[in-house]
Parts: structure tokens; C-alpha cells; sequence
């Protein structure tokens, strides 16, 4: 069994009205106390928010410690898509969106090359 079959355990198996941010906060506790930092687990949240399954995408909202795209562009571009899918939750993409958006500037300026310029772009703020 593998992290993925843990976490579908988890939401197939989740107590009524469960609240998908509780889950959140619980996985992020567990990524803490794995041994590859909680990789797996956003690396299932990842997958997550482009599913279209309205809860696993608010869980994976809520797995605010892990950078969900590669750059603050593909972040933009996921957030687009998943709004698209799952348009209840456009409210709160926005919200992750802007939530995100200073750790993903800090990321790009440590990664150089004109990077800031990107998120700026992207931002729509030429």
C-alpha cells in the first residue's frame, strides 16, 4: 500500500461532514513525521487539484506548505483550470492563488533569471 491508497482510504472513509480543511491540517501534520518530508502526500495533492472531485480539490487547497506547480506561471495556469473544473471553489483558488503568491516570488527570486518579471507578468501587472 502505498500513500495514494492511504489518502483515497481517507476520503472514501471520512466521518459525514467532515470538513475538507480538517483533512488538510492533518496531512500536513503527517508530513512532518514522514520520512520524505510529506513529498507523497503533495505529490497526491498535486494530482488532487486537477481531478475535478470537489472535496480532494478543497483538501488539496489546504496543503498550503508545498509548492503545487513548478513556477508561479504553471501555478497560475493550474489555479485556471481548476476553477474551471470544480467552479464552486473559485473563491477559494483565488484566495490559495494570492496566499501563494509571495512564496512563489521569493522561489523565482532566488532562482534568477528575471523571474520576478515573470510573476509580475503573469499577475498581469506589465
Amino acid at each position: 500500500m502505498d500513500i495514494e491508497d492511504v489518502l483515497h482510504y481517507l476520503v472514501e472513509h471520512r466521518a459525514p461532514n467532515l470538513p475538507p480543511g480538517y483533512l488538510s491540517e492533518q496531512l500536513l501534520a503527517l508530513s512532518w513525521i514522514l520520512d520524505d518530508e510529506g513529498a507523497g502526500i503533495f505529490e497526491v495533492g498535486r494530482r488532487w487539484l486537477e481531478s475535478g472531485d470537489e472535496f480532494r480539490v478543497a483538501v488539496a487547497l489546504g496543503l498550503n506548505e508545498a509548492f503545487m506547480a513548478d513556477s508561479w506561471v504553471e501555478l497560475v495556469g493550474l489555479a485556471d483550470s481548476v476553477k474551471k473544473k470544480v467552479p464552486s471553489l473559485a473563491a477559494d483558488v483565488d484566495v490559495w492563488l494570492e496566499n501563494s503568491r509571495p512564496s512563489y516570488l521569493r522561489l523565482e527570486e532566488r532562482r534568477g533569471h528575471g523571474a520576478r518579471d515573470e510573476v509580475l507578468r503573469a499577475d498581469g501587472a506589465d
